[in-house]
């Protein structure tokens, strides 16, 4: 197992995958999911010092979600 994969499943049930959770079901709602997470890559391609839970509340906030 790498890093990442052990940090990710060290953060299950955290308030932080919830909140990523509870977001892209607020992207599905309005059926923005992929545009979202696009968004939400980009952010972080830009700036590597950006969490995925941050890129995501940047994206939601660009769409007017």
């Amino acid at each position: 197992m790498d890093k990442f994969q052990k940090e990710f499943l060290d953060k299950i049930g955290s308030d932080e995958i919830i909140e990523i959770s509870q977001l892209l079901e607020k992207a599905e709602r309005f059926q923005l999911t992929v545009e979202v997470v696009y968004f939400a890559l980009k952010a972080m391609q830009q700036n590597k010092n950006i969490t995925p839970l941050l890129a995501l509340q940047m994206a939601i906030e660009d769409w007017d979600i």
